[in-house]
């Protein structure tokens, strides 16, 4: 089988690929968009308040190191028993 005129089929391959990649282009030109729930913008307003709260409760320190500078702090020996076991993984009552 001979082909005549590879010229004209080269045009047309050509025209072709220009035609392609054109789609392709205005097919990207369309911008992505997303929204976030009002529910999910609660959370991280909840998530910001979390992160820029402290450990510490300083009012429980001050009070603590005042007792401690007068000498009338009293460590409950109970109550830091039944803390620590209450936060055991252990069941220790049978």
């Amino acid at each position: 089988m001979k082909i005549n005129n590879i010229n004209n089929i080269q045009k047309i391959m050509k025209a072709y690929k220009a035609n392609k990649t054109e789609k392709v282009n205005k097919f990207s030109l369309k911008e992505d968009k997303i929204e976030i729930s009002q529910k999910g913008k609660d959370f991280q307003f909840a998530l910001e308040a979390f992160k820029n709260t402290s450990d510490i409760r300083e009012n429980k320190v001050n009070e603590i190191k005042n007792q401690l500078d007068k000498g009338i702090y009293k460590v409950d020996n109970g109550k830091i028993a039944k803390a620590m076991l209450d936060k055991s993984t252990i069941d220790w009552r049978g």
